[in-house]
């Protein structure tokens, strides 16, 4: 049985967690809160949470209410991570292997954290990073915070990209001058590089930046080719990017890669489920 006590537990962690770092540093995202509603999404059929790509189709999603944060998780909250040993890769070099070597990595040693392509780190959105490093930070994350913090569904994003919109973007069908960061948006990044996160203004729900900046991997995955298999082998990332063509900032469109893949133009950000004894953001 869940008592008073037991939740002052939990809040004494947290508080604990969220001290041990600081306010200005704490791990704890920003989280906006989304209610529950109905999107129009290319998915698996109903009662099927893994599938071929060749068999999604477009039929109506009931979305839960959830919270999804504000921002791109950005180079300041995984290098966090880095120099608390829970994102920390082995003395490979992996991350500036055959790159000029910038802060704060070191001349001569090896270096554990993503390349930032010297575009800068702190509030930009963290990039270099695969799918499976992103489940190393969600363990140390949870950890720190007593939270239970995820990557969201392909639809949950949809259904937070759009906001309650019904045109191609949250403002509108047409992409409009310095909305967003992408080949053709109009903004000073523009095929360039990363913008630092939320330089745009959010949508409806309070989100920055999902058209554009990073693309952003999501939990969905199609499976290995064995006939049924329940196994992922690639998964899916949402959003455009910097680098992409405006129309490929549609939200509705989608692209895959397998789980170890980095890239300068993919990144992340964090979705949770709040429980009941929860207050909302």
């Amino acid at each position: 049985m869940y008592t008073a006590k037991m939740q002052l537990t939990v809040i004494v962690a947290i508080m604990v967690a969220f001290n041990a770092f600081g306010a200005e540093n704490s791990p704890a995202p920003t989280m906006k809160g989304i209610t529950a509603g109905k999107i129009e999404a290319l998915t698996c059929s109903e009662g099927k949470a893994i599938c071929p790509e060749h068999e999604l189709m477009v039929r109506i999603v009931e979305v839960p209410a959830f919270q999804m944060a504000e921002t791109e998780v950005t180079f300041a909250q995984w290098d966090e991570c880095i120099k608390d040993g829970g994102c920390a890769e082995e003395a490979s070099g992996w991350a500036y292997k055959n790159r000029p070597v910038h802060p704060p990595c070191v001349e001569g040693k090896a270096c554990r954290f993503p390349f930032d392509e010297g575009w800068g780190r702190d509030q930009h959105p963290v990039i270099h990073v695969s799918w499976y490093d992103i489940q190393k930070y969600l363990q140390w994350l949870n950890t720190k915070t007593a939270s239970n913090y995820r990557l969201p569904s392909s639809e949950e994003w949809e259904y937070a990209a759009l906001a309650g919109a019904s045109t191609t973007y949250d403002w509108g069908d047409e992409l409009g001058k310095n909305k967003a960061n992408c080949e053709e948006c109009g903004s000073k990044w523009d095929n360039k590089q990363t913008a630092p996160v939320a330089s745009f203004k959010p949508n409806r729900f309070g989100l920055h930046d999902m058209n554009g900046n990073v693309s952003e991997w999501v939990s969905n995955c199609f499976p290995t080719r064995e006939k049924g298999s329940q196994s992922c082998m690639t998964y899916m990332y949402r959003g455009g990017a910097w680098s992409y063509p405006a129309e490929a900032t549609d939200p509705r469109l989608y692209g895959d890669a397998y789980g170890e893949f980095r890239a300068n133009f993919l990144g992340f950000r964090l979705a949770r489920t709040p429980r009941s004894s929860e207050a909302r953001p």
